[in-house]
């Protein structure tokens, strides 16, 4: 018998201005594979930081989607990203995370790739080819475009992709304050790696505005947050392109760097802040300075939580499932004090263990398990929060909403919404 098999329609799943979402969104499986065709191919996605690469030969294995990547750098100092897919019969030709080589030999038959992609050895190939394979047509499948933006490497399978700096417009603005501060830049330090049973969407909605969840969430930490009439009245969602989404605090003027961490933080650390908050508003100017990025998502799936140093991808796995990769952002000539202290509160906090992370993954798990009841598709999830009250930014870079707001949340789904249909 043959069976019918109903294809969801996504202008059905999401209304145009992003203020209902119907749960079929986190679990239809055909949906998911139009993702991998449409969002994950046609996107900017961030491979990794410059700094992962420190030097000619170095290398990183990451991933596009569910595409398997290998991120490298070549004797002259270029980056270079491959599908890290052996040309011959299609197995994985680096399972290293990270290290460096100039070439990669495929365990399954033996063909050899220079670290800038091109095909260099085959076994046999004058006596099992009879000298006629053309090893200039075998190399490793490139991405279309990398492309970097003060240290983070990005990458798109869409030759037609608007320039980065475009895709991320007023975002990068917002960026520059992790990413600029000082003149020696950024890096990250070590990788976190888990899994959690939730459809991306779920991770990237959350990362890219959702104060509303800590009084309750994270109670144990912020019990009083869970009382709108406390919810902290410097920070604001912000949401600088349909997209892409920041939460904003925005420190009384005046503010320096070390008055914006408490009392009780380390005292290196406080130290620290001090002596760079000259250079940090002299690079960034005084409107910047005194904004402090609390969390962040630039579309699809680059998440970050500033606040405690932690910046992270959310690789998708299959339409229930993704991949955690959690790095510490820290200034690359910070001491090594300063660094050790922000490693570990990322780690404590926002690492696989981390006790914001448990709180919000067990949430994240029951948004995807709930969405595959039998009664899903007559029921529409609510993101009106605060609809019809947006604001123009600071400086026109963006819209801004309250403490407690939906407006990126129905940013980030217009925009879903808009890749996946067009």
């Amino acid at each position: 018998m043959n069976v019918h098999h109903h294809l969801v329609d996504p202008l059905d799943l999401v209304s145009p201005d992003g203020a209902r979402v119907d749960q079929r969104v986190f679990c239809d499986t055909d949906l998911y594979e139009r993702e991998l065709d449409t969002v994950f191919r046609r996107c900017w996605l961030l491979l990794g930081h410059e700094s992962q690469l420190p030097e000619p030969g170095s290398f990183v294995r990451t991933s596009m989607g569910e595409d398997p990547v290998l991120l490298t750098r070549d004797r002259d100092g270029r980056l270079h990203a491959h599908l890290n897919i052996c040309r011959h019969r299609g197995t994985e030709l680096c399972r290293v995370d990270r290290g460096s080589a100039t070439t990669f030999e495929c365990s399954y038959h033996g063909w050899i790739y220079r670290n800038d992609g091109r095909l260099v050895g085959v076994p046999g190939r004058k006596t099992l080819y009879y000298d006629e394979l053309d090893t200039g047509d075998w190399g490793l499948a490139p991405v279309a475009e990398l492309d970097t933006y003060k240290g983070l490497i990005f990458a798109t399978f869409d030759p037609d992709a608007p320039p980065l700096v475009d895709y991320l417009g007023n975002a990068a603005w917002y960026l520059d304050i992790i990413l600029d501060r000082r003149a020696g830049g950024t890096e990250l330090l070590g990788v976190q790696k888990w899994r959690i049973p939730t459809n991306w969407k779920v991770v990237s909605e959350n990362h890219c505005g959702d104060e509303y969840h800590v009084g309750f969430a994270h109670r144990s930490n912020f019990a009083e947050l869970a009382d709108p009439a406390h919810s902290v009245p410097m920070a604001r969602e912000i949401r600088p392109e349909v997209g892409h989404g920041f939460g904003v605090f925005l420190f009384p003027e005046g503010t320096r760097l070390e008055q914006t961490v408490g009392p009780e933080s380390p005292p290196a650390l406080r130290a620290y802040l001090g002596e760079i908050h000259d250079e940090v508003v002299e690079r960034l100017g005084p409107e910047r300075a005194r904004m402090g990025l609390v969390h962040g998502c630039v579309f699809p799936n680059f998440g970050m939580v500033p606040v405690f140093n932690s910046l992270r991808i959310c690789q998708p796995r299959g339409v229930g499932e993704v991949e955690m990769w959690s790095f510490a952002l820290v200034d690359r000539d910070a001491p090594a004090e300063v660094k050790r202290v922000l490693r570990a509160t990322a780690l404590k906090t926002f690492g696989p263990a981390g006790s914001f992370e448990q709180d919000d993954g067990g949430n994240w798990s029951d948004v995807t398990r709930m969405s595959r009841s039998a009664r899903r598709h007559r029921v529409s999830l609510n993101l009106t929060m605060g609809l019809g009250h947006e604001a123009a930014a600071p400086g026109g870079r963006g819209e801004i909403g309250l403490t407690a707001s939906d407006i990126n949340q129905r940013g980030f789904y217009r925009r879903w919404r808009d890749e996946v249909t067009r």
